[in-house]
């Protein structure tokens, strides 16, 4: 029997519904964490708790009330705070200081924004405080800065136009939302090619070809430092562009072993 996708008549795929095909994109993108799963021998009610509290925590990023939030779940409000008393009783994977801090360097590269305005704009578990205190440690850290404002206007902040390299092995919470920050930034790049088709703007390619480590670790070496060059040169281009966008640029290598794709 053929593997091949139906055809119509003409040779072409064949259609089909819309909706079926957004459940297809969802099913693909569930790959990755299922393949682990099934690696680490997770079993089902393990899966389903963390997608659930996955769901819960980007309902929350993105809603402001119950209401709404049961509407994304498909559940009652009752339902829903059950949910809210659970994971938050638990404190299950709350935000990190350096979470919160990456969210504030990708807030200032859309504009210069105060205080206030960055607090509006982090998830509700962020309170004004841990916004400053976040502020604080990209401003000593060299990250952000204070930009250039009239007498008596707001302080408000601007990201600084260098490339820092914030590549751990031994902090995991860094590790884990650097991961976080590449898997949005994929995701992004889905949504704006499968969904509103705008493959102009997002790019996504995958070349598989065999090599030597020390040739390909030399490659890997070689594109990183032209993407950390030009982006420096593109990102002060761009300074006082009104139509200029904020773009996020992601590289992966990695072995592979053919048998084990299906």
């Amino acid at each position: 029997m053929s593997s091949d996708p139906a055809r119509t008549e003409d040779g072409s795929p064949e259609t089909i519904p819309y909706p079926e095909y957004l459940l297809r994109v969802l099913f693909t993108l569930f790959t990755p964490a299922v393949k682990l799963a099934v690696d680490m021998n997770y079993p089902l009610d393990t899966v389903k708790d963390m997608m659930t509290l996955a769901l819960w925590r980007e309902a929350r990023r993105k809603h402001s009330t119950i209401n709404l939030i049961s509407l994304v779940f498909g559940k009652s409000t009752r339902t829903v705070k059950a949910l809210s008393a659970r994971f938050n009783k638990g404190g299950y994977f709350e935000c990190s200081e350096s979470n919160t801090m990456r969210r504030i360097e990708d807030l200032l590269r859309q504009r210069p924004m105060s205080l206030d305005e960055l607090g509006d704009r982090l998830p509700q578990t962020n309170e004004f405080d841990s916004t400053r205190t976040a502020v604080s440690a990209l401003l000593r850290e060299g990250r952000i800065e204070a930009a250039p404002r009239s007498a008596g206007a707001v302080v408000r902040y601007q990201v600084v136009a260098k490339h820092h390299n914030v590549f751990t092995e031994q902090d995991w919470e860094a590790r884990i939302d650097a991961l976080a920050e590449h898997l949005e930034a994929m995701s992004e790049t889905v949504r704006r090619r499968m969904l509103q088709d705008e493959a102009e703007c997002a790019a996504a390619r995958t070349f598989a070809f065999r090599a030597r480590p020390d040739d390909m670790a030399a490659l890997q070496a070689e594109v990183l430092d032209l993407i950390r060059r030009r982006s420096v040169e593109l990102e002060a281009a761009a300074a006082h562009d009104p139509g200029a966008r904020s773009f996020a640029l992601y590289l992966g290598t990695t072995p592979v072993d053919p048998e084990a794709e299906g």
